[in-house]
């Protein structure tokens, strides 16, 4: 499977993992920084319009952790996540953890590949198994993703 959301690709790479990638115009470094400053992610990573994001804490480091949490302006359909950084390579890749509500927990590796000036940033999940990866997938999680990275770019064109 392979499919564009919002100028992101989704590939299926394994039978547990999903992968979206995206090409940004911008270095590395700065993709980087919108990945991982609390100020930034909060402009982007809000998934479906008319989301907000009270909630984003980062301690970027190895056994760090990071919680996220949306919600509707209102305050309904709040939902959190959260998971402890295994891997920071300084403009190049983070791996983590992933928990979200009381499903298995997931590990997410984010790379970046910089040329030219341009980013491409691929990000893949991988879960535990073909049926909770097939669930997530159903979850409409690669459109809130995709209209994230849409939001990203246009954020960095911005800069």
């Amino acid at each position: 499977m392979t499919t564009t959301k919002f100028g992101t690709t989704v590939t299926l790479p394994s039978d547990t993992e999903i992968a979206m990638t995206r090409t940004f115009d911008a270095p590395a470094s700065l993709v980087w920084k919108a990945f991982t400053d609390p100020s930034l992610l909060k402009r982007w990573l809000l998934g479906p319009d008319g989301w907000e994001m009270p909630i984003c804490e980062v301690d970027l480091r190895v056994g760090g952790k990071w919680r996220y949490g949306w919600a509707q302006p209102d305050g309904s359909g709040a939902f959190e996540m959260h998971g402890e950084y295994t891997e920071v390579t300084p403009f190049s890749r983070i791996v983590n953890t992933e928990h979200f509500e009381d499903n298995p927990p997931a590990v997410t590796t984010v790379s970046f590949v910089e040329e030219d000036g341009r980013t491409t940033m691929t990000s893949t999940m991988t879960l535990v198994s073909q049926e909770v990866r097939d669930t997530v997938l159903a979850t409409g999680m690669a459109d809130g993703a995709g209209r994230s990275y849409e939001r990203l770019g246009e954020f960095l064109a911005s800069l």
